[in-house]
């Protein structure tokens, strides 16, 4: 019946908030309707970032300095096709960089991220047209634990129906397993 239907709804919302924040990802980041996403890093010199959220389907802007932005032509950069965005090598000479006040600097002859807090915005495309099978899976074990124990604090919850005994794993050992099944989709810092 229907009955359940705001319950199952709200523990399906919240199972996908718990899956998200332990992946690593901002909120709707698995799903590509729920893009574009705009994430600020701070730029530590070297040529590659990683975004929070995969698999990256278009880069709309990378833009840096934080008075005066400057935004990288789209033939500098590239996709790893997952969550790394690469800066292109540059061939020969120097380029002109801005540090965080907004004050020219020499750059180097190489293509880097400019050193500074919070000087990189990255305004892209990512995620899944359909949630991959074994993620989905993730969340019913979450909604799964979450209805079976609503209301208990307990640490183990047995529970005997007929002659079958059914044992609820403790919050400590169901968080473990769900981060082993979460391990390929958590993003690495």
């Amino acid at each position: 019946g229907s009955g359940y239907d705001t319950l199952y709804g709200t523990l399906i919302s919240t199972a996908t908030a718990e899956i998200e924040r332990m992946c690593g990802r901002t909120a709707g980041g698995f799903e590509s309707a729920n893009g574009p996403f705009t994430e600020t890093f701070d730029g530590d010199g070297t040529q590659s970032l990683r975004v929070s959220n995969g698999p990256i389907s278009s880069i709309t802007s990378i833009k840096f300095g934080n008075t005066d932005q400057t935004t990288l032509d789209s033939t500098t950069y590239t996709n790893d096709g997952e969550r790394t965005i690469l800066l292109l090598p540059r061939a020969t000479g120097s380029f002109s960089q801005r540090d965080d006040w907004g004050v020219p600097s020499l750059g180097s002859s190489g293509s880097v991220f400019p050193i500074g807090h919070q000087n990189v915005e990255v305004v892209y495309a990512a995620g899944y047209a359909t949630i991959p099978d074994d993620l989905k899976l993730v969340c019913f074990r979450f909604v799964d634990h979450y209805a079976a124990s609503r209301g208990n604090d307990m640490e183990t919850l047995t529970e005997a129906v007929g002659n079958t005994n059914a044992t609820l794993r403790s919050v400590p050992e169901f968080r473990m397993r769900m981060e082993d099944l979460l391990a390929p989709w958590r993003a690495i810092l």
